[in-house]
């Protein structure tokens, strides 16, 4: 049997599952807030921290949590950060009652598809402006560096690497079968498929500097791409990042929290997430049309797609 396109469903993660212990380290992440360290975690559980650390990694694990190093200048290993995933949250059923609502009353109250999909645009970036108002998502690495007092060196010539030490990739099939139509911007037509949604965006002739020189632009955007990954992926979206040969990027986005709904009216969907993927990126200076999304692109995945800069722009 052949698989079908597209993402599939988000896990279930019900925190009852967890045993006490856990759900007692899972409590105190989510009431301190923010990326802890092992130690943060020991003194707010008054455990020791080999102990904290085991019940962290278990919730890593079933995707409560996610880890990722705080890299320092100097020597010495990177501390191992820790933060609640909006799987922890208790949010349950209802919201996704609510979500399914909404999004049909969408539908059915505007029957016209292209004012639907403008509509549906600018929810996604006003969902992206309150996710990065409510700092759901990390500030650009400048400002990281300015608040700890770093200084950030001068970049280096060489390879490029994807994403970052912490970040996964993985590469899948491109080719992308079936019917597809065309979600754009609010200036832009649209039509919706079988099969799903392409919000189409730049068009991939960008360069990058000659000679694979790792330009600060090229930084800024490896950047931030990657903190919008891992936010996606803190979602329920899988997020995987493949840096393209041209200095672009492509994020596989493996699982979707509201799957029967995006194939039901990808038009209200798919649009709104690319939206508020437009919003988190412009916020950090990428042009929207260098942002688009491809639902229900191959077996297994959307592709979320972010144009390198133009060569004038470095």
């Amino acid at each position: 049997m052949s698989k079908p396109l597209g993402p599939l469903p988000t896990r279930g993660l019900a925190r009852e599952e967890l045993s006490p212990a856990r759900r007692a380290a899972l409590d105190a992440l989510i009431e301190l807030g923010g990326r802890r360290t092992v130690v943060e975690l020991a003194e707010a559980l008054n455990q020791h921290p080999n102990t904290v650390r085991e019940h962290l990694e278990a919730l890593v694990r079933v995707g409560l949590a996610d880890r990722s190093l705080r890299h320092q200048p100097g020597r010495g290993r990177p501390a191992a950060l820790f933060r609640a995933t909006l799987a922890a949250t208790p949010a349950g059923p209802e919201y996704a009652v609510l979500a399914e609502v909404l999004i049909n009353y969408l539908a059915r109250t505007i029957p016209d598809e292209e004012t639907r999909v403008a509509h549906a645009l600018a929810a996604g970036r006003d969902w992206g402006r309150a996710i990065r108002e409510r700092h759901l998502v990390d500030v650009p690495k400048a400002e990281r560096l300015a608040a700890a007092g770093v200084t950030e060196p001068a970049p280096a010539g060489g390879e490029e690497s994807v994403v970052g030490a912490d970040r996964n990739s993985a590469v899948g099939d491109m080719s992308g079968a079936g019917t597809r139509a065309t979600a754009a911007g609010a200036d832009r037509n649209s039509a919706v498929g079988d099969e799903g949604v392409v919000a189409a965006g730049a068009d991939g002739n960008s360069a990058v500097a000659a000679g694979g020189e790792v330009t600060a632009a090229a930084e800024d955007l490896e950047d931030s791409v990657g903190r919008l990954g891992e936010m996606l992926d803190r979602a329920g979206f899988d997020c995987r990042t493949t840096q393209e040969p041209d200095g672009g990027y492509t994020q596989r986005l493996r699982r979707c929290p509201v799957l029967e709904l995006a194939r039901e009216h990808p038009e209200v969907v798919c649009t709104s997430h690319l939206g508020m993927a437009q919003e988190i990126l412009g916020r950090d200076g990428v042009s929207p049309d260098r942002v688009s999304l491809e639902a229900f692109a191959e077996p297994g995945a959307c592709l979320l797609r972010i144009a390198p800069p133009a060569a004038a722009d470095e």
